[in-house]
């Protein structure tokens, strides 16, 4: 070791500065634009804890059963939304891989149309949907399905052609047809990865319920909905403790089954 120090070069420490001087332009255009006064923010904090320790605490935990119905509901949308889901995009994966399908229009149409799913927001499809057929959780699940073929299918075809190019080659080599590749080569090698995208996406699907049933799509968040609406405020800290541990035991349970299977 030499005992010198490595200095920042005139050209990062000048684009260092720009780029706190254009952030801190940004965060005082927005200010003035949406009118939010920080100080004001954090002036009104007293109002904020005296409402949350007068009304939301202490929970009450009077209406447990309709608390774990309601937990089991937004259980099962998440999960049924993302397996059926997983299902259809595994089939749009094969077909948006150009490795494993070598028709480009195919390909890009496939592609296309997951971005458009992902691309809109899941509460959209809830309000249409809601508008469409009304509120219940089929409506929620229909909404989570949607929104979650958009984002499997882009993971599920980048999945596909890491691990496709090598295993097609060499079974192409053999004679072997497209069905005996996918099965035997592609799938089990591309399986965990697969799984990972199916967890992560059951998380996220979680949350996603508990908001769609807010807007009367089902689940949790339904009944949250209801207690606020009833100022039944410390019930509705009850739902809200309640989908805090759903995301929590979710994320530990999901992080134990990616060590097991990667």
């Amino acid at each position: 070791m030499n005992g010198k120090i490595t200095l920042a070069s005139q050209e990062s420490e000048r684009a260092r500065r720009t780029f706190v001087c254009v952030l801190s332009a940004l965060f005082v255009l927005s200010t003035c634009f949406t009118k939010f006064n920080p100080l004001k923010a954090l002036l009104a904090q007293k109002e904020f804890w005296s409402f949350i320790f007068t009304d939301f605490i202490p929970p009450y935990l009077g209406k447990w059963r309709a608390l774990f119905a309601s937990v089991m509901q937004t259980l099962y949308m998440a999960m049924g939304a993302t397996g059926v889901a997983a299902a259809l995009s595994l089939v749009l994966g094969f077909l948006g891989s150009p490795v494993i399908c070598r028709r480009r229009p195919i390909n890009i149409l496939v592609r296309g149309f997951a971005s458009l799913l992902r691309n809109i927001p899941v509460l959209v499809w809830a309000f249409i949907l809601v508008a469409a057929f009304g509120i219940g959780t089929a409506v929620g699940v229909l909404a989570l399905v949607i929104s979650t073929v958009g984002e499997l299918t882009r993971y599920f075809i980048e999945t596909l052609d890491e691990v496709a190019g090598e295993n097609i080659e060499a079974l192409d080599a053999t004679g072997a047809g497209t069905l005996p590749v996918i099965a035997q080569a592609i799938m089990p090698a591309a399986m965990p990865s697969l799984i990972a995208w199916f967890l992560y996406c059951v998380e996220l699907n979680i949350r996603a319920s508990t908001v769609l049933g807010m807007v009367g799509a089902g689940g949790i968040g339904l009944l949250m909905t209801g207690y606020i609406k009833q100022y039944n405020y410390a019930a509705a800290s009850t739902t809200i403790a309640a989908v805090a541990a759903l995301i929590i035991g979710v994320n530990l349970l999901a992080d134990y089954l990616r060590k097991i299977i990667l």
